[in-house]
């Protein structure tokens, strides 16, 4: 039934069938069905055609279909990652584009040579044991040009956990990385069982307002069984976090719920919305994702369906801000993948229309 589309060289078929291929364990006539595609540029095409042949050991035709093709920063992650393990860190290393911050709109094509390359040098170096290096790399890149880069401050503050620098991480959390070295020094504090230590790392900042620690300090209070001090830890938030209050309430309404109090979670977001008013759609959202934490997903589909035409008018919206509000629903109803699935179109679809406008 495929074969017909396949033939005229459209994508979703040949990934289709691909994936069909490599799932019945014919890896080499999928390989075989994408390398056409992928010699003529096709990035997805490109990208499983590489998975594949990772996935066969064929580590040197992974460099020679991806080394090519490095100045696509998608590409260049690929290659980092498909080479784990294979002792060519250093050979990556040289492949890959100088270190350099460039552009960094998430809709603008990913396919040029001004990409922030700090990243995946960063892992490069973590991998080959010289975690000095990677550290001051990322540290030299946290501020640039008076601009955060938050990629750079959360993989820093990651580094540092993994590798037991303590010392490190503390210190940055007083030196403009705050809410990510908060972030992993607690879970590198609660790795240890060291939790007193954690909860009191996250009160004096969720005691000020700050969300993010409060957010954290709930999570952390929740996975310990401390229910009842989660929640009095986020109930003042959400009710001065104002229209940006959405996460902190489901998870308010999660921690409710997992602690057998379910009635109390749907009574919490009625009383909410009728103190702070917001849109039936907002509400219904709210009641939709504490009823299928609940287990009773057929009310929460009830809740939703009056605004199903409003999500499918959105998924059809050609505009940027359309198709993060979409994403935002997806999130909002429990399902994040479908989210990012959707993005990465979006992504793709905008890179294609650039280069078509430029020819």
């Amino acid at each position: 039934m495929l074969e017909p589309f396949v033939g005229t060289g459209w994508w979703p078929a040949i990934s289709t069938v691909a994936g069909l291929l490599a799932e019945w364990e014919m890896t080499d006539e999928a390989i075989a069905l994408l390398r056409p595609l992928a010699d003529t540029g096709h990035r997805k095409a490109v990208r499983e055609l590489a998975r594949l042949l990772a996935g066969q050991g064929h580590i040197d035709q992974v460099v020679a279909v991806l080394g090519p093709r490095r100045a696509d920063q998608s590409l260049a992650s690929e290659l980092v990652e498909l080479t784990v393990g294979c002792d060519r860190d250093a050979e990556i290393a040289a492949l890959l584009p100088a270190v350099g911050v460039g552009a960094t709109d998430p809709f603008e094509s990913r396919v040029t040579d001004t990409w922030d390359t700090v990243p995946l040098h960063a892992v490069l170096l973590e991998r080959q044991g010289r975690i000095d290096e990677a550290a001051a790399l990322l540290g030299r890149h946290v501020h640039v040009d008076g601009v955060m880069y938050a990629d750079h401050a959360e993989q820093l503050a990651r580094l540092l956990a993994r590798h037991g620098r303590e010392t490190e991480l503390r210190a940055f959390t007083v030196e403009g990385g705050e809410e990510y070295a908060l972030s992993a020094l607690t879970e590198f504090l609660e790795e240890r069982g060291r939790i007193p230590e954690a909860v009191a790392l996250l009160q004096e900042p969720a005691g000020t307002g700050n969300p993010h620690a409060a957010f954290h300090l709930a999570e952390l209070l929740a996975r310990h069984g401390r229910h009842d001090e989660a929640v009095e830890v986020l109930r003042p938030v959400a009710e001065s976090a104002g229209g940006d209050s959405d996460w902190i309430i489901h998870l308010l309404c999660r921690i409710i719920v997992d602690a057998g109090r379910a009635d109390d979670a749907l009574a919490y977001v009625y009383d909410y919305f009728a103190r702070h008013g917001g849109s039936r759609h907002e509400q219904a959202l709210a009641r939709a994702y504490v009823l299928k934490r609940c287990g009773r997903a057929a009310e929460a589909d009830a809740e939703l369906a009056p605004f199903a035409r409003l999500d499918e008018d959105l998924l059809h919206d050609g505009t940027v801000r359309g198709s993060i509000a979409f994403a935002e629903r997806l999130v909002r109803q429990g399902e994040p993948q479908k989210a990012i699935a959707h993005l990465r179109d979006r992504l793709d679809g905008a890179k294609v229309l650039r280069r078509e406008n430029l020819r």
